[in-house]
């Protein structure tokens, strides 16, 4: 059984476990589904051929995608402990090609001892591409028990 985080054994500087996800094709056409987004710049290879959305002439993951790969990082690793998301604000930097594999990690980065069961740490996360650009970038404060 892993060790379980509280907010006292949290430290600034701590890494957390990254998360890896090649994304294909199959992939993007379930995420179309689940978030009702058919935007041809996702769905259409064909389409993209010609049209080179970004310069790309393949199809790109969904945004909202990229940004919940980074939530699956802080998920991982609060939720089971019973921690739970305070806020998250992110940024994409870069489409995501079909094919690419990322790699989604966080830091932490403050901490704010509050009480009352309110104590929460700010993290610092980023996604990456497989040649170390970075896709994109969210902070977010997690609540810890």
């Amino acid at each position: 059984m892993e060790k379980k985080i509280i907010f006292e054994s949290v430290n600034c500087g701590d890494v957390l476990p990254e998360v890896r996800q090649m994304v294909n094709q199959e992939v993007i056409w379930q995420h179309a589904a689940g978030s009702m987004d058919y935007n041809p710049v996702h769905n259409n290879p064909e389409w993209c051929k010609t049209a080179q959305v970004f310069g790309l002439p393949v199809t790109v993951m969904h945004g909202n995608q990229t940004m919940s790969l980074m939530c699956k990082v802080v998920t991982n690793w609060a939720y089971p402990s019973g921690g739970r998301l305070k806020r998250i604000e992110s940024k994409l930097v870069r489409p995501v090609p079909v094919d690419a594999t990322c790699i989604y990690g966080a830091t932490v980065t403050e901490k704010h001892p509050i009480g009352k069961g309110k104590d929460f740490v700010t993290l610092d996360i980023w996604a990456k591409d497989e040649q170390g650009n970075t896709v994109g970038v969210a902070e977010a404060e997690v609540y810890l028990p």
